[in-house]
């Protein structure tokens, strides 16, 4: 059976089909079909022959090229090697511009946090898109980025001018904003605002935790106190001092077993127990 090539499996396979030998076409036709393989190897050089080589060439030789020669016309028909193309972005040329001439703009906070839903395109894009105040008066980088773009690619202003226009507009807008945090902030501390570390979130998240604590400990202090006024009854037994004297060595002990007394071994049953107050339980 011949080698099949795998651009020609799905001809073989029509083949087939019109000449009545498939009762109907595979599952995987119609996508062949419609996205064939790639040729193997890809873009491979066809070989030509003397008839179909360049008109300086057949001057040259009327022969036909034999296998395996040296001669010039040999490197024109050499397979030339698929190379990746690189990959670039306008964008990504414009941010590393404005990161090398604002390194500090890298340092403002931003969330990466990947919402449910893809954020929409802001509807002022295009032509429409004149001033950069016009996506709100406290752009980020990467709005600057998208104007000097849009500047360039839709104004067809050249793009050092484009990138001149947009760090610009971004640095007044900056200024403007900054401007207006500190009025805002003299102002609402002469109206008696107090401003201080723990008005903060993560001040304010250290106060909850600890008021949280202190009340783990005092429902732990209230649980005993409380099991000790349950408590009316407790045995309360005398402090005895006996003096044994010396040691025996169980010599004593002997003695006294030989001589036929019996051994104490239960307290004296003059203490016996007594209610407790509940105010005594809680000393």
């Amino acid at each position: 059976m011949g080698r099949k090539v795998p651009t020609q499996v799905h001809h073989a396979a029509t083949r087939l089909v019109q000449g009545k030998l498939l009762s109907r076409p595979p599952l995987w036709y119609s996508a062949v079909a419609q996205y064939p393989p790639l040729p193997l190897p890809p873009r491979q050089a066809v070989n030509r022959t003397n008839f179909d080589s360049p008109l300086g060439l057949q001057s040259r030789s009327d022969q036909t090229i034999p296998e395996g020669s040296s001669k010039p016309y040999e490197k024109m028909r050499k397979e030339v090697k698929p190379r990746v193309m690189p990959i670039l972005y306008l964008e990504d040329k414009v941010r590393q511009r404005f990161f090398l001439d604002h390194p500090f703009e890298a340092f403002r906070p931003r969330t990466l946090v990947e919402q449910r839903e893809v954020e929409p395109e802001h509807p002022v894009v295009g032509k429409d898109w004149t001033r950069l105040r016009q996506r709100g008066r406290n752009p980020t980088s990467e709005d600057c980025i998208k104007f000097a773009v849009s500047l360039h690619v839709h104004h067809l202003l050249p793009l050092s001018q484009a990138y001149r226009t947009a760090c610009q507009q971004y640095a007044a807008l900056r200024s403007e904003h900054t401007i207006a945090s500190q009025v805002a902030f003299l102002e609402a501390k002469a109206y008696g605002a107090k401003f201080n570390p723990e008005s903060s979130e993560i001040g304010r998240g250290f106060k909850l935790e600890e008021q949280a604590l202190s009340k783990w400990n005092k429902a732990t202090t209230a649980d005993v106190n409380e099991q000790a006024s349950r408590k009316k009854w407790r045995p309360i037994f005398p402090k005895q001092v006996e003096d044994f004297g010396l040691w025996t060595r169980g010599e004593e002990y002997l003695h006294k077993y030989k001589a036929g007394e019996t051994p104490k071994y239960q307290p004296n049953t003059d203490a016996i127990s007594s209610p407790v107050d509940s105010s005594e339980a809680e000393r």
